[in-house]
């Protein structure tokens, strides 16, 4: 006949267990806890994960503060010769240049009509266009380019208003254009010839009466016939119609720093610092100013970002 059990043995051997149990899982939370706080640096179990960061293709009005350094003033960086740049901004489209060079690298010619999301090569081949010296958006979405044509580098002026797709040469509107004259100390400004401060001019750009040339690495603004130096260490210049705005290093900017000199103003305007790697401040860059509803907006070329920046 089976034994009647003890419920009091029972109860306690259960109990014993629990407590057991229990203990065991104490531990084991204090190891993990343990384990965690010596991954971690002091505080970061309190911390949150915010959402990953975005960027975006254009960064508009840079915020970076300025960080003085030691370092002396900045190594003048020089012509960038066939590396040079140009860009415009139209209402509809947007093109870019490299310069390239007679009997040297070849230029290029590129188009954008999403906002510099994606390019187009539209170099003009056909017209046996071997060098850049200015590239402008008019009327929107079309463009003009002064550009060396052929094995005998002839001067001309060519238009496309097929979006890049065909260009044409036209020698009236050459008569009258805007360009440095390679190899000179010489620019064309609407036509008329004029001696440049330097020996290696570039960078030239023009607007309505205003217009700006860098020259040993100085940035000039034409006052008639002659020539106002407005500042050291420039890399790029762009024109409206009353002002020229100075893309330059600066010891205190760890990228290019953005002036804008008035013609009815004497002094600068500051406009920030645009913070940038290290190559691609020192390589070359393009600036150009456009309209918008809410004033001028100027567009920084540099390496492959384009940056917009409040004028």
């Amino acid at each position: 006949m089976p034994r009647p059990r003890s419920f009091a043995k029972s109860r306690g051997g259960a109990t014993l267990i629990a407590i057991g149990l229990i203990a065991l899982t104490v531990a084991a939370v204090g190891l993990s806890v343990a384990a965690l706080r010596q991954g971690r640096g002091p505080g970061d179990l309190d911390a949150t994960v915010g959402p990953a960061p975005t960027f975006t293709y254009a960064v508009r009005t840079p915020t970076a503060t300025a960080t003085p350094t030691a370092s002396a003033s900045p190594t003048p960086a020089g012509a960038p010769g066939a590396a040079e740049r140009f860009l415009s901004v139209g209402a509809d489209a947007m093109w870019r240049a490299t310069a390239g060079a007679c009997g040297g690298a070849a230029p290029v010619v590129e188009r954008s009509g999403d906002n510099g999301a994606t390019w187009q090569s539209v170099t003009p081949t056909a017209k046996g266009a071997v060098q850049v010296l200015s590239l402008t958006s008019f009327g929107g979405r079309n463009a003009t380019a002064v550009a060396a044509l052929g094995a005998n580098c002839t001067l001309n002026t060519l238009r496309t208003y097929t979006d890049g797709r065909f260009w044409e040469p036209y020698p009236d509107i050459f008569a009258v254009d805007t360009y440095v004259l390679p190899g000179e100390r010489a620019v064309i400004v609407d036509g008329t010839r004029i001696a440049a401060p330097c020996a290696t001019p570039w960078g030239l750009r023009s607007a309505g009466s205003t217009t700006a040339i860098v020259c040993d690495d100085a940035a000039y603004r034409l006052d008639g016939q002659n020539w106002t130096r407005l500042a050291q260490s420039a890399r790029a210049v762009a024109v409206s119609a009353d002002t020229v705005y100075i893309a330059q290093t600066d010891a205190a900017c760890s990228g290019i720093r953005i002036t804008a000199h008035s013609s009815d103003a004497t002094g600068a305007s500051d406009l920030g610092c645009t913070t940038l790697d290290a190559a691609d401040a020192a390589g070359p860059l393009a600036l150009d100013a456009s309209s918008s509803a809410s004033g001028t907006v100027l567009t920084l070329w540099a390496g492959s970002r384009l940056i917009d920046i409040a004028g």
